[in-house]
């Protein structure tokens, strides 16, 4: 198949200062690429919007409304790649229908009382078609389906002067969203790749039937006076109920061990050098719905002390505590978290015009409930299930021999199974938290002109995560206790335990690594003499082995639970053993390196914006972005779990051979933006504001990222590898930046 993508802009910014090496320098001009998956184009784009909004006073200076309705509907036009069956239906219409609103009213009862209402939301609905861009790549229709999303959100809130010395703030707020997904067709979503090109058929495979959460929030804070001190204090208390309904299209069937699934199957057709094919279950579940609450409470004390006419300090303290109920798992209390601050700021010359500071601080993270409904809750999943036939009714049994004919693997261990109970949860396992250290300098050169050197140090000092406390071949070489993959919810670090039976492989995990250093330069003139400006420069580094809740390069989104830390890292068994007899690739210990280019490193990035405001009511502005590229490393599947984007084949950072050349890094990005706005008064009262965007004013279409995937699911090649696409958003969607765009609107105030 091929997919015609044509390159109609350069990046014009090429110095060394911004970029990585590159042997082959200047990206090469290209014309087309061979894909299998190809990529889906967006061919158009409408949207309606039409509201209306009034706000008025009730009871002068004391009570005012604002009410506001704005219905829209956003029509994306999308095409079917060149070769592809979906491609005869031309523009195929993705339609969204959102319905905005909100309301507002303000009490003032006194002067020293205040009582703010608030009432907005976003329900939605994504009319019946190819709500995934990836429904465009197979036969037909089938993977169409429709959503229905969106929040409802209401706040309370309270502000009083007692005294001269003492404010109190209140709030309550109340949050629900909503997401349901509906597959046009349930049927089982089958990959063939006995076939060339692979061919997709069935339903859309993974969908979220139905998830909910529901978030009541009570927050009170005071401060006093005290003298040289201003102390703030307050307390925060959160309650969150989450049910999520995950669904796979299909209808349920018999596993190995005799059990009957509760979701459909993701099914791949492997060849066979023994029985011609085999049909594996790649992704399926037992159970599917997770009812889960979480309660959050915090409070802090925070001091701003003045010593004398120049030094302010700022010391505080804060602590958290979590507690998480999943389905089996009730009340997982994390506890004992104390976070430490500190800050002060010192007027060198005592005429307010250089600053001196530095701010230490702890920060926790708060787990969402998603690590209840997959670490407290029995996750229950299926690795790998292989069949003899397509109605996966025939298993086959463990000991028999499939053979790839085309890496030459062999597989006797058919049935794979994870989370087939709760975690094993560490008593002692806290909440994850980062140490930040800031030190700077601002000074005022000119009137509304300061110029400032910052310097930022960031490093995780632990982390919370599910582990298996046995290296990836202990469970192919089925070793004993080894039968399904289960996990321990702890902090891991290079005193974790590996299960005594698998000791002999002279595995062991590490200690989570993310260190971040960045030094800003910076240019702040606030509008003064009918202009303003803002500009920095940032040098930063970030190393380590730990990406955090975010998996950047596979785009697992599972805060707490990411399959960074779910086998041992240091682990030499994994190539000694797992590549020669069960075909792994890549080499795990990349992954634990602590040295690590991590996949948000951007050592350079540049930002500049002014605007102009001429005395006729025209303002004028322009910005400017400039970033460094962000590092490639390969990356294979995961043997056990199939999951394409998980282990390193080099180092990472260290590049591979692109459609462009060899490339360690992405080019620099670039964009200019511009914007203009004119006011024209119609009376006294009513005005009338013109308003002009351009969004990348000079078109620039530079790559952002290249396919750094070597496997789609193991052990099946990727075939798109090194070309400007992204798997880790559904339908591999082209990686260039946005075409220009020029946006036009009107504001009529009164």
């Amino acid at each position: 198949m091929v997919n015609v993508i044509t390159k109609s802009g350069t990046n014009n910014i090429n110095g060394a200062i911004f970029g990585c090496a590159s042997p082959n320098g200047l990206e090469s001009e290209w014309k087309q690429f061979q894909s299998i998956n190809g990529s889906v184009q967006t061919t158009g784009s409408r949207d309606f919007d039409g509201g209306v909004e009034a706000g008025f006073p009730i009871v002068k200076d004391r009570l005012f409304a604002f009410g506001a309705v704005n219905p829209s509907r956003n029509v994306t036009l999308l095409h079917a790649p060149a070769g592809f069956p979906l491609e005869a239906l031309g523009d195929v219409e993705r339609v969204r229908n959102t319905m905005t609103y909100s309301a507002k009213g303000t009490w003032q009862a006194t002067s020293n009382h205040r009582i703010d209402l608030s009432f907005f939301g976003d329900p939605s609905k994504g009319e019946n078609g190819p709500q995934r861009a990836s429904a465009l790549l197979v036969p037909d229709t089938s993977s169409f389906s429709e959503l229905t999303y969106g929040g409802h959100y209401q706040t309370a809130r309270y502000n009083g002067v007692f005294r001269n010395n003492w404010l109190v703030e209140a709030s309550f707020a109340r949050a629900l969203n909503t997401l349901e997904e509906t597959p046009s067709v349930n049927a089982w979503r089958v990959t063939n790749q006995t076939l060339q090109p692979t061919l997709v058929t069935g339903g859309i495979g993974f969908y979220e039937a139905q998830n909910r959460s529901l978030n009541y929030q009570y927050e009170a804070k005071a401060t006093s006076v005290l003298g040289n001190h201003q102390v703030r204090y307050g307390v925060e208390y959160d309650n969150v109920d989450y049910t999520t309904l995950n669904q796979r299209t299909g209808p349920t069937f018999v596993a190995h061990d005799g059990r009957t699934t509760a979701t459909g199957a993701q099914i791949t057709v492997l060849p066979d050098a023994n029985f011609g094919e085999i049909f594996r279950v790649s992704r399926a579940n037992f159970n599917a719905g997770h009812d889960t609450t979480q309660h959050y409470t915090n409070f802090f004390v925070q001091d701003s002390w003045r010593v004398g006419d120049r030094l302010t300090v700022n010391p505080g303290i804060r602590y958290e505590q979590e507690t998480l109920s999943g389905d089996i798992v009730k009340n997982f209390t994390l506890k004992n978290n104390w976070a430490p601050r500190v800050g002060a700021t010192y007027d060198v010359a005592g005429d307010g015009r250089t600053k001196l500071f530095a701010n230490y601080g702890r920060y926790f993270a708060r787990m969402p409930n998603d690590l209840a409904a997959r670490s407290l809750s029995a996750d229950d999943g299926i690795s790998r299930a292989d069949f003899f036939d397509a109605g996966l009714t025939q298993p086959i049994p463990n000991g028999v021999a499939t053979i790839d004919p085309t890496s030459g693997q062999t597989i006797t261990n058919h049935f794979v199974v994870a989370g087939t109970s709760t975690d094993t949860i560490d008593p002692n396992a806290k909440l994850s938290y980062v140490n930040e250290a800031v030190v700077g300098v601002d000074h005022e050169i000119l009137p509304q002109t300061t110029i400032g050197v910052h310097y930022t140090y960031r490093n995780i000092g632990r982390a919370l995560e599910d582990v298996a406390n046995a290296p990836m071949v202990a469970y192919d070489l089925e070793l004993p206790g080894l039968s399904s993959v289960e996990y321990i919810l702890t902090n891991p670090s290079s005193s974790t335990a590996v299960l005594s039976t698998a000791a002999f492989l002279g595995a062991s995990f590490q200690d989570p690594e993310r260190r971040y250093h960045a030094v800003d330069f910076t240019l702040n003139r606030r509008l003064a003499d009918n202009w303003s400006m803002l500009a920095s420069y940032q040098w930063s580094r970030l190393r380590g082995n730990f990406e955090g809740f975010y998996r950047d390069d596979n785009g697992q989104s599972d805060p707490g639970i990411t399959s960074l830390y779910d086998f041992p890292t240091n682990d030499p068994s994994y190539t000694a053993i797992g590549v020669p007899q069960f075909g792994y690739r890549g080499d795990i210990r990349f992954l634990g390196d602590p040295q690590g280019i991590l996949p948000l490193d951007r050592p350079h990035q540049f930002k500049a914006f002014g605007n102009y405001v001429f005395p006729i009511g025209l303002n004028v502005g322009a910005g400017v972005n400039v970033s460094s590229g962000a590092p490639l490393t390969p990356l294979a599947a995961h043997p056990n779990y199939t999951n394409g984007g998980e282990i390193p084949e080099a180092a990472r950072g260290a590049g591979f051979q692109t459609i462009d050349g060899f490339k360690t890094c992405t080019r620099v990005v670039s964009r200019v933006d511009a914007q203009a706005s004119y006011r024209v008064p119609l009376s006294r009262t009513v005005h009338l504001t013109l308003l002009g965007d351009v969004f990348n004013v000079f078109d620039a279409r530079t790559t952002l990222m290249y396919d750094q995937w070597t496997q789609l699911t193991g052990p099946t090649p990727n075939p798109d590898f090194g070309s400007p696409i992204t798997q880790v958003l559904p339908g591999a969607p082209p990686q260039f930046q946005a075409p220009r765009e020029v946006g036009l609107g009107a504001r009529l105030t009164f």
